[in-house]
């Protein structure tokens, strides 16, 4: 009989359909008590006896795979997987899978919802109305604004094609370049300078490497356009937050929208701020979405488990 644990915080919330799945198969199942993001040492202490792991972002370095020596399959509740040691797992001769179905649209459409609220000043006009003070701010428009694009994969394609009514000069940056894409839908590849310099709304879309670690600097925050919008739906790895605070702050830039963060849950400085908008890591968290992801992580861990 396998021991199966779920890390992942809100699995089965939002359909029975995906427990039930994994019930008609195994009866030892143990579910993230914490209802949130588990640190290491609390990953080793529910998983240490675990067969197989459904994981969402929590970290599998070689330590913690260390301690989990029954474990044999860790199935990715989305498609990310930068917070597990792979050449770790495969020594170990665990078998990582992740789900197919990506949380482009999801993603994308929190992005642009994003642009919108920064833009308009949305979110910071309804905290205003509702402290009792009646003040209009002026906004801005999006449409025909230039819209860099860092990371022109799956999320970021999506994010282009959803923004077509918005008749954006769109540029990317991307080591790999998809030239027909680009043709296609009138994207202009440029190198990072060029895109932080002249983009008015700058949205990251790049996986997490020691490449891309902190690849938003003091440096190139600097480059950005005084009235310029960053956004960040990827890994909060990629800012360096005491320099997005600092420009924030002083005006450097007019805004941000962050929905990860180098420390999850985070709490720090950049919730002072009133030109910034945080959101708790949602980029997936559509239901429809949610629900087929769950479903096909249960599946790809009986497969593995079946296999093993």
């Amino acid at each position: 009989m396998h021991n199966i644990f779920i890390a992942t915080s809100t699995f089965g919330v939002y359909s029975n359909e995906p427990i039930n799945k994994l019930e008609y198969v195994y009866k030892a199942i143990l579910s993230n008590p914490l209802a949130r993001k588990l640190s290491p040492d609390e990953l080793i202490k529910y998983a240490r006896n675990a067969n197989g792991i459904i994981a969402g972002t929590e970290l599998y370095t070689k330590e913690v795979l260390d301690e989990l020596p029954n474990l044999k399959v860790i199935s990715r509740l989305g498609v990310g997987m930068d917070n597990i040691n792979q050449s770790a797992a495969k020594e170990k001769g665990v078998k990582i899978y992740k789900t197919q179905t990506t949380p482009a649209l999801a993603v994308a459409e929190l992005v642009l919802g994003l642009m919108l609220d920064l833009a308009r000043k949305i979110s910071h006009q309804n905290n205003t109305l509702k402290s009792g003070i009646w003040q209009k701010q002026m906004g801005n428009l999006l449409k025909g604004k230039t819209l860099g694009i860092i990371g022109l994969g799956v999320i970021g394609k999506t994010l282009v094609e959803l923004v077509k009514g918005f008749n954006f000069n769109i540029l990317a940056f991307d080591l790999f370049q998809d030239n027909r894409f680009a043709k296609e839908h009138d994207v202009n590849y440029c190198d990072l300078d060029t895109l932080l310099s002249q983009s008015d709304i700058i949205s990251i879309h790049l996986n997490l490497t020691d490449e891309t670690n902190q690849l938003m600097n003091a440096e190139q925050i600097s480059k950005m356009k005084p009235e310029s919008i960053l956004i960040n739906a990827s890994r909060g790895e990629m800012i360096d937050e005491e320099a997005l605070y600092k420009a924030l702050k002083e005006k450097k830039i007019m805004g941000a929208g962050l929905d990860v963060f180098n420390d999850e849950p985070y709490s720090g400085a950049l919730t002072e701020l009133e030109n910034v908008i945080l959101t708790p890591h949602i980029g997936s968290y559509a239901k429809e979405l949610r629900i087929q992801m769950e479903i096909e992580a249960v599946e790809n861990l009986i497969r593995g488990l079946n296999e093993a």
